[in-house]
């Protein structure tokens, strides 16, 4: 009875992660015209839930074996498979987007997608192996905010060429920058 029920807990568990997985790849092939896509290298960007769920299956996984060899090992085997599915879903959902019409700065969280039209400007700080951009933007209540978003250094320069073709192109400087006091005055 109780080899069962964690059948039934495993099978769930698998399908409710394919699922998962099968919606983020849904979301990932509805955005049309991508240009760009990058995955986060930091290391805090790994998807910590799935890995820690893993880790403790497997720590679970050879106490159960040591312990009660009884337990089957197929029923785990579906909980790491489990585990692996959701790790994938989870980075997948964390790539950062750039296509004709904006930025979707997380696919998992495309809410936080940002037009073309409604940046206002945008500043980048830089450092060796990454470039920061920041972009100053207008939410559909007119209020400004902010978006900062990481580029991996091996794509600074094409999104650079996307800035300038789809931000500098609009933004036009219309006062006269000037220089020491005066510009602090105004």
């Amino acid at each position: 009875m109780l080899g069962i029920i964690h059948l039934i807990l495993v099978s769930a568990f698998v399908a409710v992660t394919a699922l998962l997985l099968g919606l983020t790849v849904s979301q990932r092939l509805r955005i049309r015209r991508v240009r760009m896509s990058w995955r986060s290298s930091k290391a805090k960007n790994v998807p910590v839930w799935p890995v820690l769920f893993i880790g403790v299956v497997a720590v679970f996984l050879v106490y159960a074996q040591n312990t009660f060899p009884s337990i089957q090992i197929p029923i785990y085997a579906g909980y790491l498979l489990g585990g692996v599915i959701w790790f994938v879903s989870a980075l997948l959902s964390s790539s950062s987007l750039v296509t004709d019409y904006g930025i979707i700065p997380e696919l998992g969280k495309s809410g936080d997608a940002i037009a073309w039209g409604q940046i206002v400007d945008y500043f980048e700080v830089g450092d060796v192996k990454q470039i920061h951009f920041v972009f100053i933007y207008q939410d559909f209540l007119g209020e400004r905010k902010r978006l900062e978003i990481t580029v991996p250094s091996t794509e600074v320069d094409r999104f650079r060429s996307f800035l300038r073709m789809n931000l500098d192109s609009r933004m036009e400087i219309s006062e006269k920058h000037t220089i020491g006091r005066k510009a602090l005055e105004k």
